[in-house]
């Protein structure tokens, strides 16, 4: 690995303790359309922090979860997603529509993470990151896909996988932006999402 690399993993540290369920980056739609391909109304946002989640979720019933959506523009065109829910890891084909490209994580507390990328609603990977990802369509490479973007962040011989902070640069190298963890504290415009179960926008075909 080299040491650009490896400032760049030490950079995100922070990401291995995150506790939340999907963190997504969305080029070629604004804050409103990112809202409208999550299944959401803009109009009804709110500016809201992190916090808010247990708000939300105080009272409730075992099981009765709220999917709470967070966004905010990281560069002209380029939108930022934080979801409390999983919605982002299964609506790629919405949110890359019209020529867009969405690029999400999904982190679980129990490993079994997923990054999926899609461009101009066609999925291009959909996968747990276990070593460098591999797209799931022809032809063979897809040119959507640069593997350049996984090199030095697995290293199956020492135990080292695309997990954790090594995720956040790929998305960054994907997405060309530098992801700022100020993101993930701030008020941003925050609404409430249907159950991605009920959710028309989400694509179960990639489950």
């Amino acid at each position: 690995m080299d040491n650009e690399t490896a400032a760049c993993i030490a950079r995100h540290d922070w990401f291995e303790t995150y506790d939340s369920d999907c963190f997504a980056l969305i080029e070629g739609a604004d804050e409103n359309e990112v809202i409208r391909r999550f299944g959401g109304d803009p109009g009804t946002t709110d500016m809201r922090g992190p916090e808010f989640y247990g708000e939300l979720m105080q009272g409730r019933e075992t099981g009765d979860v709220a999917f709470m959506l967070r966004v905010g523009t990281a560069a002209p065109g380029l939108v930022f997603a934080i979801e409390n829910g999983f919605t982002g890891a299964y609506a790629l084909r919405s949110l890359s529509q019209g020529g867009a490209r969405a690029l999400s994580i999904l982190t679980h507390v129990n490993g079994a993470d997923i990054i999926g990328y899609a461009v101009d609603g066609r999925l291009v990977v959909h996968e747990e990151p276990w070593g460098p990802l591999t797209p799931l369509s022809d032809p063979d490479p897809d040119p959507a896909w640069d593997p350049a973007w996984c090199e030095d962040l697995t290293d199956p011989e020492h135990d080292e996988w695309l997990r954790g902070a090594r995720q956040l640069v790929l998305a960054e190298r994907v997405m060309g932006l530098r992801i700022d963890p100020r993101w993930f504290e701030i008020p941003l415009r925050t609404i409430l999402l249907p159950d991605p179960f009920s959710n028309p926008v989400v694509d179960w075909g990639v489950w």
